[in-house]
């Protein structure tokens, strides 16, 4: 419950922090920014932000915040995307070469191999996976197959429960604490909050899983 109560509490400080900056366009598509792990802000000095937001340089070196904290599966309501790329130096390799910038507060920043961003209200495989030919090698047909980018790891204190949608309608089964499986869809609302597809419409809350999502390679 502490991990779902701090997810709300960041969206919320987020909206209100959003309110004290200047209006400036945002994506025409409401979508949120899901940390694949626990991390940090991003920032920038006064001029590369300045050119950051002005379209007038694409390419930064940047470092974490040191005394920030980023809960890995919270989220974050996106306000400017932007392209380019962004060097983190040596100190992270998960800030180094990102092709994509995510505005989420003043001066605070996360980036593409920090996170994944999803639409709100809209069941997606999008930055999940994706649908590619099975190997040449293989002898069986050609076909499309899902490969998913994330496996998800079950934690809580006994079994969790498992359902047929993206709500608390229709249980399915159940599994249990330390259980793996790679990721379908994912799906969020302001009033359910994140969910996971991890196999043939069972969905889970994000809530009941590590704050890590692992690279399934």
């Amino acid at each position: 419950m502490k991990k779902k109560i701090l997810g709300f509490i960041l969206l919320v400080a987020s909206a209100l922090l959003f309110v004290l900056i200047p209006a400036k366009p945002v994506l025409a598509d409401d979508e949120v920014v899901i940390p694949v792990r626990d991390s940090s802000f991003l920032t920038l000095n006064e001029y590369n932000y300045k050119t950051l937001v002005s379209g007038e340089q694409s390419y930064f070196n940047s470092y974490p915040i040191e005394d920030s904290y980023v809960p890995g599966l919270s989220t974050w309501k996106l306000s400017k995307l932007y392209t380019g790329s962004w060097s983190g130096g040596e100190a992270d390799p998960w800030y180094k070469l990102a092709r994509e910038i995510y505005e989420v507060g003043p001066d605070m920043f996360l980036t593409n191999f920090q996170a994944i961003r999803i639409p709100t209200n809209k069941i997606t495989f999008k930055e999940i996976g994706v649908y590619r030919g099975k190997d040449f090698n293989d002898d069986s047909p050609w076909k499309m197959i899902f490969h998913s980018y994330y496996i998800v790891t079950v934690k809580n204190n006994g079994p969790v429960t498992l359902w047929q949608s993206p709500a608390y309608q229709i249980p399915v089964q159940q599994v249990n604490p330390g259980d793996s499986f790679t990721i379908n869809q994912v799906y969020f609302s302001y009033d359910s909050g994140l969910w996971f597809d991890i196999g043939a419409n069972q969905w889970i809350p994000a809530y009941y899983l590590d704050n890590t999502l692992v690279p399934n390679n």
